[in-house]
């Protein structure tokens, strides 16, 4: 039977033309590449990527063939492939810092990759250049812009500043970043999962369990209480649930600017935001109260 490797696929994607096409082939190879390199038998090994001789104006991207079905992997091999990437890149990062060499895209977005020494700073970016773009699709709101600041003066600062001060400490990992069923397909003829379309970045890695939260997709909490029998939840492990919906909302926010027609998920992206705002009004400051009395008691 013929290696599936041994064939090659040529992937064009919708809207790959002029700048913006061009970066998102590079980007695509770019984070493809490294993370072959860490999971060399379930991601798909980049060939290629460039521009047509006859039209200069549109791009490629070129990556193995693999023949799958249209199902979910099965859970178990999924997590542990994802955890093993998340595991053996942790604390490989170039520089150290979160972030990544090339620009990305989630769908059509592109992302700030921009490297930072600092989680909370570099995920405060990529959630405001995701509010950035759904309010493009669906216009201000004031109720929205409220819910924003609140988000960004408390809601980060509380749940993921944490992670990086006392004795805590995260070390970046590769994080695919767009792990949605669509991505994530069994080998017709191993069954071995293959995770593919990657907008990689450095950076924490319960943020590639944002995408699993959704309802409409088939991830959810038994593939997340899944993943942790591999990777813990980082410290404070309390605030794990409360971790998940706050990188959960980037999602949530791209799927509402991709449906400018559908204000059902603006408001349902608005309900979220509202549970962490009132669950954390004093922000940081109440936590770290609470933090000092525990450290000074052990």
């Amino acid at each position: 039977m013929t290696d599936p490797r041994s064939s090659v696929v040529e992937i064009d994607e919708n809207g790959a033309r002029g700048e913006r096409g061009r970066e998102m082939m590079r980007g695509t190879f770019e984070s493809e590449k490294i993370l072959h390199s860490f999971a060399p038998h379930n991601v798909p090994q980049p060939l290629a990527w460039g521009t047509y001789k006859d039209e200069p104006d549109s791009h490629f991207y070129m990556c193995d063939f693999f023949d799958l079905t249209d199902d979910l992997p099965a859970i178990s091999k999924f997590c542990a492939v994802v955890a093993r990437i998340h595991l053996d890149s942790m604390g490989k990062a170039p520089n150290g810092q979160f972030g990544f060499p090339v620009t990305t895209h989630l769908a059509y977005v592109d992302n700030d990759n921009s490297w930072s020494d600092s989680w909370e700073e570099w995920y405060a970016r990529a959630l405001k250049r995701m509010l950035v773009e759904e309010e493009k699709s669906h216009g201000p709101d004031d109720e929205l812009k409220t819910l924003t600041n609140a988000i960004f003066d408390n809601v980060i600062p509380r749940l993921l500043r944490p992670l990086e001060t006392g004795r805590r400490h995260i070390k970046p990992c590769l994080v695919h970043s767009d792990l949605w069923p669509g991505n994530v397909k069994p080998d017709a003829e191993t069954d071995e999962p293959i995770i593919f379309d990657s907008c990689a970045f450095w950076g924490h890695n319960e943020a590639d369990l944002g995408s699993w939260r959704a309802p409409r997709y088939r991830l959810g909490p038994s593939y997340m209480t899944e993943y942790r029998t591999h990777v813990p939840a980082s410290s404070p492990a309390e605030d794990w649930d409360d971790r998940n919906a706050l990188y959960a909302l980037r999602y949530d926010l791209l799927h509402s600017a991709l449906f400018p027609n559908e204000p059902k998920f603006r408001r349902a992206a608005m309900d979220e935001m509202q549970r962490l705002v009132n669950k954390y009004p004093e922000g940081y400051d109440g936590f770290a109260e609470q933090d000092s009395l525990i450290v000074d008691v052990d």
